[in-house]
């Protein structure tokens, strides 16, 4: 989160305290229609929250919509974001809460060639890596910083929203998300046993992917309504965990331009997302302190806030906790 949203989410606060909201219940994604949201899409196609008495829209975002930015003005009701953009928001006053941990893994990683020489993160001194910048690069230069590497070892690069740059040889190393960048090496003829993965979580340095938030004013006037979205939200993504056949072919209801391979490739990335930490417990869904740490510890280090928050009020299992318990249960094992 850059320090342009940051004054966003401090100018959200006054409409806050005025009582500004939308008229009806919302959803701001962090993209546009797509399996990566396929959890609440699905569920929204089907009618479930409707049927579950909560009257929802989801609304796509873009480069200059964010949820963060959305829901802290009252814009949205609800937002899909990460745990370090809720951390960001609260250390400016913005009382943003996790209600459900979706992915328990990063959404990114850091690929190269194995005949590049690139075996480890070690090794990437004297290449060229590219990142997104904006906010994206910290979860590796935090990877650098852990591995003892010198930013100055590296040659990093400002990479485009498409992987042909690296295709070229343009640079070495690129950042890619594993629902859709990485897909598309794959898809031009990059096998997966041709590649190094350079993994965050290797390095003590992964800021996990997306969940599920509102605002502290949301949970407590309507709680029940909060409680309704976390579980159609979980049933969303139970049914297109089980059929990423049948979810791709929702997504195609709202862009028919999307590839259809693609995105069952996509919704199944998200499953492998999914399947870490608490999932593999039975507790899909649940937030860990541990990933909250990490996310604030790599804030800090980047000076993109000067104080730690109290992580307690940062997120809330309690209504994940309440959800029904097959709900919380994903067959990570296929």
């Amino acid at each position: 989160m850059q320090r342009s949203e940051i004054k966003l989410l401090i100018a959200g606060l006054a409409l806050l305290g005025s009582g500004f909201a939308a008229n009806a219940e919302s959803m701001r994604l962090e993209w546009v229609m797509q399996g990566q949201f396929a959890g609440p899409i699905v569920a929204a196609d089907k009618g479930w929250y409707k049927e579950a008495g909560v009257d929802l829209e989801l609304r796509p975002a873009g480069p200059d919509i964010k949820p963060s930015v959305m829901v802290a003005t009252g814009v949205d009701t609800f937002g899909i974001g990460h745990p370090n953009q809720i951390i960001a928001a609260r250390s400016n006053g913005v009382p943003l809460v996790m209600v459900s941990q979706w992915g328990q893994k990063s959404a990114t990683t850091y690929i190269a060639r194995k005949d590049s020489g690139i075996a480890k993160l070690e090794d990437v001194k004297g290449h060229s890596v590219g990142l997104w910048f904006g906010g994206d690069e910290h979860e590796f230069l935090a990877m650098l910083k852990k591995a003892g590497i010198a930013q100055s070892d590296v040659n990093i690069v400002s990479q485009g929203y498409d992987i042909i740059s690296w295709l070229n040889g343009d640079y070495d190393v690129m950042q890619v998300t594993q629902y859709n960048e990485l897909q598309l090496v794959y898809q031009n003829g990059h096998a997966p046993d041709s590649l190094t993965y350079l993994d965050p979580a290797d390095y003590g340095a992964e800021l996990i992917s997306g969940g599920l938030f509102t605002t502290e004013e949301v949970i407590a006037a309507n709680p029940d309504m909060v409680q309704k979205v976390v579980d159609v939200s979980l049933q969303g993504w139970q049914a297109a965990f089980a059929d990423p056949e049948a979810a791709a072919d929702i997504m195609l209801k709202y862009n028919a331009e999307l590839d259809r391979d693609h995105q069952i490739a996509q919704i199944r990335a998200m499953k492998v997302l999914a399947c870490a930490g608490p999932t593999l417990d039975g507790k899909f869904g649940e937030t860990e302190l541990a990933n909250y740490e990490t996310a604030q510890e790599i804030l800090l280090g980047a000076e993109l806030i000067t104080a730690p928050v109290d992580l307690a009020k940062a997120y809330t299992n309690a209504f994940v906790d309440a959800a029904p318990a097959e709900l919380r249960k994903i067959a990570c094992e296929s």
